[in-house]
């Protein structure tokens, strides 16, 4: 990526002022932790600050570690360790000459114990403000001890979000000036800000020999978005043994919006035997093993709705891959999850109905053509009219997430008035009678509990 280019403009502006205040009068420092997907621009921002800190006439140590993936391939797994115990002699000699240093590491691995052992060991006496900045790269941020975050002067987590549409289009005229347009076009929406997918385009189309309106070159630019941007960009931690699973399974959790361990579990069963855990609960030891390495999704409670969400930009990536590749596929895995989210509505968990309901009106809607999503919502309403409500309580909570939900209504457009509206009717029926003897719902079904287990 050029790497005069700023394309995270707020990230940039504090690292610009802690900057300006190590090349001041009174310098103090701290540690700032660049996170992110794989590709969103943090060794680029890294690159920055080190340019930077020398046109201010500050030190700068620069170290870049091996991922762990090449430990796993064979080389030295305590290597990044070594590093970064190798450079204290370094970072204590610019202090004492210069009064002042910039320490940047690239690719910290937030699951080495090691190497934040390491890294700690660098830092100043705990409590003691001191002229060293640390600025490092990381899939997520690092698993500090709680008695150095409480004692620690000065810590920073800037998570790197996708491009707005200016520095979309600002990175693509860099890499790429004299795109036809519809190139231009194709690139910015299939890449939707994700930096390094809108190289790796640019990079592919900007000579002019492939024109994604040819289904010959339009799969020639999806294979090199897959090799470049997930395998080696996203997958990249990961063991290579480990790579084509978790191919898989990321391509299966793009579909749904959200999804928890048991989502995956039928998921793959359904769609992916070859992969099929004899347990649940090693779909989830999968869903931790690539949250861990990848940072491709996180755990997120929205009103009523939990569970893990993918990162927007690599799910539009790997959606635009589906409806290309495979749209019959992509078809009959959004019907399944229509059916999954109905029955997890009517028999799952009473904490868990409402999220249900919301995830599969969505996903009703979203399989729906958007000239047919009006009819759609009608009949929407019209069932949840017969819904076997457990009482008014539950009618009247389950009404009102529909009713504000911002997914829900983005994706009707239009028609959101008319679909809150009726929403307003179905609130001010009468109260749901109980059922007759006899006919009680089945009893839920159980489900596997999952928790976010990041430490700040």
């Amino acid at each position: 990526m050029p790497a005069e280019l700023i394309l995270h403009p707020a990230a940039w502006g504090q690292l610009e002022a802690v900057l300006q205040r190590l090349a001041g009068e009174a310098p103090s420092a701290g540690v700032i932790e660049l996170c992110g997907l794989a590709g969103s621009g943090k060794t680029t921002l890294l690159r920055q600050v080190e340019h930077r800190a020398r046109a201010l006439g500050l030190p700068v140590v620069w170290r870049s570690l091996p991922l762990p993936a090449t430990a796993a391939a064979g080389e030295d797994p305590g290597a990044g360790a070594a590093i970064l115990a190798a450079l204290r002699p370094e970072v204590e000699a610019c202090l004492r000459q210069q009064g002042r240093a910039v320490l940047l590491l690239d690719d910290v691995d937030p699951a080495d114990a090691f190497q934040l052992e390491q890294l700690m060991a660098l830092l100043p006496p705990q409590g003691r403000p001191a002229p060293l900045l640390v600025v490092l790269t990381a899939g997520r941020p690092l698993s500090w001890s709680w008695e150095w975050v409480l004692l620690s002067q000065s810590r920073q987590v800037l998570t790197l979000p996708p491009l707005e549409a200016a520095g979309s289009a600002a990175l693509l005229e860099a890499v790429a000036p004299r795109l036809a347009p519809e190139a231009r076009a194709l690139a910015l929406a299939w890449a939707d800000g994700y930096p390094l997918a809108l190289v790796v385009l640019a990079e592919a189309l900007r000579d002019g020999t492939l024109d994604p309106r040819q289904p010959a070159d339009r799969v020639r630019l999806l294979e090199q978005l897959t090799e470049r941007v997930l395998r080696q960009g996203v997958l990249g931690a990961l063991p290579p043994a480990e790579r084509p699973a978790a191919e898989t399974l990321l391509r299966l959790l793009a579909v749904p919006h959200r999804f928890t361990a048991l989502l995956l579990h039928e998921l793959v069963e359904q769609f992916a035997p070859e992969l099929a855990p004899a347990q649940p609960l090693h779909s989830l030891w999968w869903l931790q093993r690539l949250k861990a390495a990848t940072q491709a999704f996180r755990w997120v409670q929205e009103g009523v709705r939990v569970g893990y969400r993918m990162e927007p930009p690599l799910r539009h990536l790997l959606q635009a891959l589906w409806q290309d590749e495979a749209p019959d596929r992509w078809q009959e895995i959004q019907r399944w999850l229509v059916e999954f989210w109905s029955r997890r509505a009517r028999q799952g968990q009473p904490q868990e109905r409402v999220g249900a309901l919301l995830e599969w009106s969505l996903a009703r809607l979203q399989l729906a053509a958007p000239a047919a999503r009006v009819q759609e919502s009608q009949a929407l309403l019209a069932e949840l009219a017969a819904w076997p409500w457990r009482d008014s309580a539950a009618r009247q909570q389950a009404v009102a997430a529909l009713g504000q939900d911002q997914e829900l209504l983005t994706t009707l457009g239009a028609a959101a008035a008319t679909w809150q509206a009726g929403l307003a009717s179905l609130e001010a029926a009468p109260r749901t009678p109980p059922p007759p003897p006899g006919e009680a719902s089945p009893p839920p079904e159980p489900a596997p509990r999952e928790e976010e287990t990041d430490t700040p």
